[in-house]
């Protein structure tokens, strides 16, 4: 959509969405989807070459970060996440998103992220369980 100058975005489904992108980043709506609901999700990710950067707006989220020394994975932690509060995750820290059915987040990251310059977990299921009774 577009107002004379500017551009309005919006974004309802599931999933992500970039709404705006520049030369190098991009500014995205995050909703719930099944990989981040908190009885499906299964792997966290960790980007090479980007800072991520959350914003709760509507709902539920938690933050999981490796807390681990050596990225082994055991001291994966949980955030609540609060709305209208920043979250940066660095580069190269393991973290995925929980969500509610009602999430609705703002996201920015490079806007060359990818599969090629990012890493991902499948955790495994003594790693998932410990992680659930958490949640």
């Amino acid at each position: 959509m577009s107002s004379e100058k500017i551009r309005i975005e919006q974004f309802d489904g599931e999933g992500l969405k970039r709404a705006i992108e520049s030369d190098s980043w991009f500014v995205g709506i995050k909703n719930w989807k099944p990989a981040n609901d908190a009885a499906q999700f299964d792997m966290i990710e960790r980007h090479m070459q980007t800072e991520e950067v959350f914003v709760l707006l509507e709902g539920g989220c938690t933050l999981l970060i490796d807390h681990s020394a050596n990225n082994d994975h055991s001291d994966i932690r949980c955030i609540p996440m609060e709305r209208n509060k920043v979250y940066c995750v660095p580069r190269g820290v393991w973290h995925n998103t929980i969500t509610s059915k009602t999430a609705k987040m703002i996201l920015m990251e490079n806007r060359n992220t990818s599969n090629e310059n990012s890493e991902m977990y499948t955790l495994t299921a003594a790693e998932l369980a410990a992680l659930r009774k958490k949640l």
